[in-house]
């Protein structure tokens, strides 16, 4: 049974668990068995972050410090991280990592497989046997990336989607190779209509927005909003709205003490029952059984 220190999770913190059904259906596809992502996320100021598996992680994990202090520990060792390093740990080989308790560390981090996770790691790791923390030279583009890679795998209801993401993703990745990577202009453009629904979706996660309401923001028409939206997103705007508020509930479900049913009423639902209905489809998983498995 793995060690999880935690208390009410990190304030600004943003994760994305990839449901259980995708992640089959992600492994079989041509273009994403090879390499992609099963759970990412970026924690701030993540006092009391701590991770033991006695077993390992059935995946890779890569963990980069921008801010703050923490550690790892692995085949004996223990390092310390401070900013601008990262590491990766490799599956099934047990493991301990948390933040420093008087300065926690702020990460992204990734857990990641497929056919060819394992040489990923080792082109990142010079094909060394040891794991060890790799300083990187900050640079703002990378996480650019990184967001971007949250942003289409937020939008997992195709699998373009998820092609893109995880394409993304293996790019990511080399550009933790310093050998390799040649930083590039890239901006992030003004949020459309559509991007800033979905921020107004993302503040507004306790409630229980309607359709009328969402196309108010985006300044359209409900038919006319909706049409765009599933063009954009591959997704009804309800249906998205109900992903964001679930992906919420994973979060409370790990960082936090709360009983399943104040769960349901922190994201606006009045009827437990109906919250776990949902959740299982969305997930693929009971919030209870979700709650006991081995996460980030």
């Amino acid at each position: 049974m793995a060690m999880i220190e935690k208390k009410e999770g990190f304030i600004g913190q943003r994760s994305y668990v990839v449901p259980s059904d995708l992640l089959t259906r992600i492994s079989q596809h041509p273009l994403l068995e090879a390499l992609h992502i099963t759970d990412i996320g970026y924690y701030p100021k993540a006092s009391f972050h701590a991770r033991e598996r006695k077993s390992g992680c059935p995946q890779y994990i890569l963990i980069y410090c921008v801010q703050g202090e923490g550690y790892f520990e692995i085949n004996g060792s223990r390092y310390e991280i401070t900013p601008d390093y990262f590491f990766i740990l490799p599956a099934h080989i047990p493991h301990k990592y948390g933040a420093n308790s008087d300065n926690p560390w702020t990460i992204y981090w990734v857990h990641f497989t497929g056919t060819k996770a394992s040489d990923y790691w080792n082109f990142l790791l010079d094909n060394s046997d040891r794991v060890m923390p790799i300083f990187l030279a900050p640079n703002n583009d990378r996480i650019v990336i990184f967001e971007d890679i949250m942003t289409h795998i937020e939008m997992s209801f195709n699998d373009d989607n998820m092609v893109y993401a995880n394409t993304r993703f293996a790019y990511f990745l080399t550009t933790f190779k310093s050998t390799v990577f040649s930083p590039n202009s890239q901006r992030i453009d003004d949020p459309d209509s559509i991007s800033r629904v979905i921020n107004y979706m993302r503040e507004h996660l306790t409630e229980m927005l309607t359709l009328e309401q969402l196309a108010e923001v985006a300044g359209m028409s409900t038919s006319h909003f909706s049409a765009v939206f599933r063009q954009k997103v591959q997704s009804s705007p309800i249906q998205f709205f109900t992903v964001l508020k679930i992906q919420q509930a994973c979060r409370l479900l790990e960082y936090s003490r709360l009983r399943i049913k104040e769960i349901a009423y922190q994201i606006g639902y009045s009827d437990p029952y109906h919250f776990s209905r949902v959740f299982t489809t969305v997930m693929g998983i009971s919030p209870r059984d979700f709650r006991k498995a081995d996460k980030q």
